[in-house]
């Protein structure tokens, strides 16, 4: 199976958008499913239902520090490498996308409330919206990483 393919069963079936890219990177990134859940979690729906940043995004760019991150023994020259993975990440996805901005990738549509959440799944935005958000920051991530 694809990563794109196994982050969007995982997406679909289990767990957040933040979870199912990071998950999908545990071969690069040297966690383990279980704490790239763990550490992903709070980062879902745009952080909490907060629909700030994609949660899609935040698990790329979780990915991207797991495996290209400044340790305590780095030089500055790897947090700079990590910026610029970063950058070019956030550039190619909000080209494609138009914004990071996980309310904004929804039409507006409130996930902290109710009818927010009634139209969401009404309009079968998970499947039809954010699995292609998830799938696209996999694929840009696959080639940047």
């Amino acid at each position: 199976m694809e990563r794109k393919e196994k982050a969007a069963q995982m997406f679909n079936t289990s767990h957040n958008c933040a979870q199912s890219v990071l998950t999908s990177f545990s071969d690069k990134t040297g966690l383990t499913e279980d704490l790239s859940c763990r550490i992903s979690c709070a980062f879902g729906a745009g952080g909490g239902r907060r629909q700030y940043q994609c949660g899609a995004v935040s698990g790329a760019l979780l990915s991207i520090s797991a495996v290209h991150g400044r340790g305590l023994h780095d030089d500055s020259s790897v947090q700079d490498k990590t910026y610029s993975l970063t950058r070019d990440f956030l550039a190619r996805f909000e080209e494609k996308h138009g914004t990071l901005e996980c309310r904004k990738l929804l039409d507006g549509v409130d996930l902290m409330t109710p009818e927010g959440q009634t139209k969401f799944k009404s309009e079968n935005m998970k499947k039809d919206r954010c699995t292609i958000f998830v799938t696209d920051a996999v694929e840009i991530l696959e080639g940047i990483i």
